[in-house]
């Protein structure tokens, strides 16, 4: 059997033992009744003793860390005049929430798992739930597909197969997509233990690769991509970088239960959410000056798109931008229809011009 399955029986074992505990339990009983601690524990081996203690303060942690709330609590025998500390597995903060549908029938006092708390879902807030789960679980590349599948079953059973979609949707994977997801797995590993990685990056505008150290801090998946947010140690900042654009991806394997890092407690993966496409990337950001003719100007400000550089007597403004990838801007200024000039660099606005004409020859050729 191989370490990580006995790692597992053992976690489960002690899960099993604690759940099942009305009150604390003090080591000693842990270590006489879950089987992998108890052989070592009654040798008169001090040595051995005192290792399979640290191995249960080990898996204690690293359920902890997982989300399992062993709680570590001191309590009084005999008459109150001997404390003792215990442990203790309460099942009200262990098990998930209890899902109901509106319409249906309260359970009586007998059935209903009065330990669980409940969250009430409409129809139509199930029925939205298991559209989005049925089409997450044919996402290209998505690496939670297993589980979306799993959680979408349990609600069509409540559902009814008549409530659901009929139509099958057909998804292609992106080329790379199986490379993309196999890079997923590593990333995703090492956000949870806190653990920093390596990979080779092929950025917009560099020729070469280059290799990063970065810690992970949070992935999106936004605009049909995966991408990674996370400190970058070599440049000391928050840098994002697209999954698709790694190679060779390696985790610090050194001192596995122990975070390499912390996140920072003012970091917000929502404020790199939803960001536009020419705002995604880990080059160093390209300014640039934008004038929005009126009243395209009050419709980017309305937006929030850019900064206000300056405002003009006609209603004009002047806006500023970071540039992280050049093509989905300038492809963004274009969709506005000569309402907006870049005015520096230069060299961004004769790429804005040299687009233009491109487009402008395609059509001449479609209609001729």
């Amino acid at each position: 059997m191989s370490e990580r399955i006995t790692k597992l029986q053992r976690w489960l074992d002690l899960i099993s033992y604690l759940v099942g505990r009305k009150i604390p339990v003090t080591v000693e009983e842990i270590m006489e009744n879950v089987p992998a601690y108890r052989e070592k524990w009654r040798t008169e081996d001090e040595t051995e003793r005192a290792s399979v203690r640290r191995m249960f303060e080990r898996d204690k942690d690293e359920l902890r860390a997982f989300g399992i709330p062993i709680e570590t609590t001191r309590y009084r025998i005999n008459y109150g005049l001997e404390e003792i500390e215990g442990y203790r597995l309460s099942r009200r903060d262990f098990y998930l929430p209890y899902l109901r549908l509106v319409h249906e029938a309260w359970p009586s006092e007998k059935e209903k798992p009065y330990v669980l708390d409940e969250v009430v879902l409409t129809e139509d807030e199930a029925q939205a739930a298991a559209d989005a789960l049925h089409l997450a679980s044919q996402l290209p590349a998505f690496p939670f597909l297993r589980e979306a599948r799993s959680a979408y079953r349990k609600l069509a059973f409540d559902l009814g197969e008549e409530a659901l979609s009929p139509t099958p949707e057909l998804y292609v994977d992106r080329p790379g997509a199986e490379e993309v997801l196999e890079r997923l797995r590593p990333l995703s590993d090492a956000l949870l233990a806190r653990k920093t990685v390596w990979f080779r990056y092929h950025g917009i505008y560099r020729g070469e690769p280059t290799d990063r150290e970065v810690r992970p801090y949070g992935l999106v998946f936004q605009r049909g991509n995966w991408y990674l947010v996370g400190h970058d140690v070599d440049r000391d900042a928050i840098r994002i970088f697209r999954v698709g654009r790694m190679e060779d991806v390696e985790v610090n394997r050194n001192k596995p239960h122990t975070p390499d890092y912390e996140i920072p407690p003012d970091f917000r993966l929502e404020d790199h959410l939803g960001k536009e496409a020419w705002e995604l990337g880990d080059d160093e950001p390209l300014v640039a000056e934008v004038l929005f003719r009126f009243p395209r100007s009050l419709w980017a400000e309305r937006n929030g798109y850019g900064e206000l550089v300056e405002e003009r007597p006609d209603g004009s403004a002047v806006r500023a931008f970071e540039v992280q990838q050049v093509n989905p801007f300038l492809r963004w200024l274009l969709s506005l229809e000569g309402e907006a000039e870049v005015l520096s660099p230069e060299s961004l606005r004769q790429e804005l011009h040299a687009l233009a004409r491109e487009v402008l020859a395609l059509h001449a050729e479609e209609a001729s």
